[in-house]
């Protein structure tokens, strides 16, 4: 990228003169052949490197131009350089100064000390560029780190309140599980009173009486029985399932078959009225 330079005289062979001299370093040069009418092109760029302006114009002197240029925030970090014909000492230099010039030639211009000061202005010109826009990637840098932190700590915020309520879910599940036990428990003891009744009772019934029963009547129960036995085994397991969480040795092998027999026998009185109503339609349907 080329750097911009802009030079400032009202005499056009002066301006020539300084762009013949800079033109081999290959800047970008923008002429001005006033003070106002180097206000105006300041006013629409303010990326320049450097400005070599003469002293001794009209209307807008040297010095007046500097001052004017100076108001503004945006060209306060434009080194100025004075190009003069007279030496008046050093009030003429602090007045210079004062107006924010950082350097001044004498003319004629010498074309070696000309280029040497346009060359370390551009430089440092560039330099400042570069740290500008190091400060820039820092700031950026800054700012993704600084969202990383944020989002690190919403994100372990989030895990904090994840596991307390994870916490608070197996707490509460523990409790249930607690209740669910003594229920079981519970449970099973009041099942099992009324039921050793009848087992107790369907014994002596069929130990006494058993003579004086038809075979329907021993084999209803008969039925009794084995349902009571069922039905103990089935409290028996559910106390055994109560127990499943806190001892892995409760898990035992099944015989399915034996599982599904006992299911049909359950089933039995249910597949007997199924195939009777079955028949009944069966043999009416035809007459309705």
């Amino acid at each position: 990228m080329k750097r911009k330079i802009l030079l400032v005289d009202d005499r056009e062979d002066n301006l020539l003169s300084m762009e013949t001299i800079l033109e081999p370093d290959d800047y970008e040069l923008l002429k001005a052949g006033s003070g106002r009418q180097a206000l105006k092109i300041l006013l629409k760029e303010v990326d320049f490197a450097l400005i070599l302006m003469d002293v001794e114009m009209p209307n807008l002197n040297g010095f007046e131009t500097a001052s004017l240029i100076y108001e503004r925030e945006k060209l306060k970090h434009i080194p100025i350089v004075f190009i003069t014909a007279h030496d008046y000492g050093e009030e003429h230099m602090y007045r210079g100064y004062r107006t924010g010039a950082v350097d001044s030639i004498y003319k004629p211009i010498n074309p070696v000390l000309l280029r040497a000061k346009v060359a370390v202005f551009v430089e440092l010109y560039t330099k400042n560029h570069q740290l500008v826009a190091h400060e820039q990637k820092l700031i950026a840098i800054n700012r993704s780190l600084e969202n990383e932190i944020n989002e690190r700590k919403i994100s372990e915020e989030k895990i904090i309140q994840l596991n307390k309520q994870l916490l608070e879910n197996v707490d509460h599940l523990e409790a249930v599980n607690r209740n669910l036990d003594r229920f079981a428990f519970m449970s099973s003891h009041d099942l099992q009173e009324p039921l050793r009744k009848i087992r107790t009772f369907s014994d002596l019934l069929y130990t006494n009486h058993k003579d004086s029963l038809n075979d329907e009547a021993v084999k209803y129960l008969s039925r009794i029985q084995k349902s009571a036995e069922r039905m103990q085994g089935l409290i028996t397991d559910i106390l055994e399932f109560s127990k499943v969480s806190y001892d892995e040795k409760s898990f035992v092998n099944t015989d399915m078959n034996v599982l599904v027999d006992e299911v049909v026998l359950d089933l039995e009185t249910n597949i007997i009225q199924k195939k009777l109503q079955k028949l009944i339609s069966a043999h009416y349907l035809p007459y309705l």
